[in-house]
């Protein structure tokens, strides 16, 4: 590199030498005279329109030329500039000043016979034009008279405005800019000799000549580039369009959501949840404002723990929100809020989790259900009244049966003591006798003491013994309806829960049937009932011959409360209170019908 650097110096033009990214590795003073503060060759000002031969040369063939004017210390001055491969990944640049040595091209321009170097005559379109006031072309290369479609002869002989679609005036005024330097790229529709109109671009540089001023044009074809920026302006056009109609889609559905989000009769929250978990008010709605009793200003600065009336309560609440919302995105429940104004009320809430803008946002409807569990609790009581009525009704019926059943045991008391006063001597045997009657009157007291107990301990039971306790107590009334009553089953199955309210389903619907037998004159009536093992359930069956139920009625019309087929006489609640209390021991009930009568299965939890 050190000789050549020594030759650099000893070159009287300027000169570098280039690494293969064209960066300056070496140059003499000249070249810093000329060039000064460059360090990267940027070839593509100097050699444009060769770029096929500079690549040629940047691949290690061949060598470039070219004639071009510069502005050097303020004076417009002529270069012969070349570019070749040196050796390795090295490239050796020249470039000669032609003004100083006497062969200035500045003259050459200013004689009869411009020109524009053979080697350019098929890069791209070329044209030497005198920007004089006449605008004569003075030189075109080849692809120049190829595009416009003339001769070289032709085109020679024309000025730039019968090319040119400008006004002359236009045309001249441009041509003004491109000689001061202020201007060296345009868009302009140029005349081909055919007469069509093509869109062009040039580039267009000075050239100090003799007595006049010439502009060096490149030409290139833009008319594609035309039809495609045209094109590209439709399409952004049209895309603009749908832009502004989905905007304003957009506009109007939020528009919607916003009425139905504020007109909501319901309280609905928007919560964002942020990195760390915590959750913030987004949004509230006016009915929202009216629950809490607070501004929307007010309550979205709220935490949502400050609107819970217990923490514990709230903890609990949100430990499975945040289980159901992980697992199946959405969850209900029930808490207590508390007011503004201190109230406290009952809500019922539905959350559900979505993503906005890939953030995970959760939408809460609230709605406050402390009127409905009120009015719902005063039915309750009334409920009660009535079953409680029911149960007294019952009760006189089963009194009724009591008395009828103690009768016969009161009269062989009544019986044996006269005997035994008449007849003293067999006084162990009438004893044995009173002795068995009063321990059958105490057996039916105990039975009947068991039934009307209100105790709601829990426990384990054999739901067929628990069948033959209430049929025992209600066989007198039975019996005085002509009514057999058999129980069969497996004793062994057991359920667990109250036995007071497996007694409530089997009397109810032994009553039930009964009614039905007696108020439609079936003569031997019958009730079947028989218990067994269900595998997920003990399976009750009762099963009568008292002509069945009214397939309207069927399968649920039946067990909806208040509903009765007797008229006045019924309450409408002994089938509800069935389906009440099997429900409440883990189970259903369900009424079908047999060709002879109706058929009640229930079910219980088994153990």
């Amino acid at each position: 590199m050190k000789n050549k650097l020594d030759l650099l110096q000893k070159i009287k033009i300027a000169a570098a030498y280039t690494d293969v990214n064209l960066n300056i590795i070496a140059k003499n003073q000249l070249f810093d005279e000329y060039f000064p503060g460059v360090d990267v060759l940027l070839p593509a000002p100097f050699f444009i329109g060769n770029i096929p031969d500079f690549r040629s040369v940047a691949t290690g063939n061949g060598a470039l030329e070219v004639h071009l004017s510069m502005m050097v210390n303020g004076r417009k001055q002529v270069f012969s500039l070349k570019f070749m491969h040196d050796s390795g990944d090295n490239y050796f640049f020249s470039a000669q000043n032609l003004t100083k040595e006497g062969r200035s091209q500045i003259d050459f321009y200013g004689s009869d016979q411009p020109f524009i170097p053979q080697y350019l005559s098929k890069s791209a379109p070329m044209m030497l034009i005198d920007a004089g006031k006449n605008g004569r072309i003075l030189d075109a290369n080849e692809a120049a008279c190829a595009f416009y479609g003339y001769t070289k002869a032709e085109i020679e002989s024309l000025t730039i405005d019968q090319i040119n679609m400008l006004s002359p005036e236009a045309i001249k005024k441009e041509m003004a800019q491109a000689a001061l330097y202020k201007r060296n790229y345009f868009n302009f529709k140029h005349r081909m000799k055919n007469g069509s109109i093509k869109d062009v671009e040039v580039y267009s540089s000075p050239i100090p000549a003799k007595n006049k001023t010439l502009l060096f044009s490149i030409i290139a074809d833009a008319s594609e580039k035309r039809m495609y920026e045209l094109l590209l302006s439709d399409l952004n056009a049209r895309i603009n369009e749908r832009v502004e109609a989905e905007k304003m889609a957009c506009v109007v559905t939020t528009s919607k959501y916003q009425n139905l989000f504020e007109m909501s009769q319901d309280a609905v929250l928007i919560i964002e949840i942020g990195e760390n978990g915590k959750m913030n008010f987004a949004d509230v709605n006016k009915s929202a404002c009216t629950l809490f009793g607070y501004s929307k200003e007010e309550l979205v600065q709220k935490h949502s723990s400050d609107l819970i009336k217990d923490k514990d309560e709230y903890d609990t609440y949100i430990q499975r929100l945040r289980v159901a919302l992980d697992s199946v995105g959405v969850y209900e429940g029930r808490l207590r809020i508390i007011r503004a104004d201190g109230k406290v009320r009952t809500v019922e809430t539905t959350v559900r989790q979505t993503y906005h803008t890939n953030r995970p946002i959760v939408i809460a409807v609230i709605r406050d259900i402390t009127e409905k569990l009120k009015r719902e609790k005063e039915l309750m009581e009334k409920d009660m009244v009535v079953i409680q009525q029911k149960r007294m009704v019952e009760m006189g019926g089963l009194l009724s049966a009591a008395v009828h059943q103690m009768k016969q045991p009161l009269s062989t008391i009544s019986l044996v003591a006269q005997v035994m006063k008449d007849e003293p001597h067999n006084l162990e045997e009438n004893s044995e006798i009173l002795k068995a009657q009063v321990q059958y009157l105490n057996e039916t007291l105990t039975e009947f003491r068991n039934y009307f107990s209100l105790s709601a301990e829990k426990s384990s039971f054999s739901v067929l013994s628990v069948a033959n306790d209430v049929v025992n107590i209600a066989k007198p009334l039975l019996t005085a309806s002509g009514i057999t009553v058999s129980v069969s089953g497996d004793d062994s199955v057991k359920s667990f829960g109250v036995p007071g309210d497996f007694r409530q389903i089997t009397m109810n619907i032994i009553m039930n049937s009964m009614d039905v037998i007696r108020d439609r004159g079936i003569q031997k009536g019958r009730i079947d009932i028989d218990v067994h093992n269900g595998g997920s359930h003990v399976i009750a069956v009762f099963a009568d011959n008292g002509g069945g139920i009214d397939e309207s009625l069927l399968p649920e019309e039946i067990f909806k409360p208040f509903f009765s087929t007797k008229g006045d006489t019924g309450t409408g609640i002994g089938l509800s209170i069935v389906r009440g209390m099997a429900e409440k021991l883990g189970g259903y009930v369900k009424a079908e019908n047999s060709p002879s009568g109706a058929i009640f299965t229930v079910a219980v939890n088994i153990i």
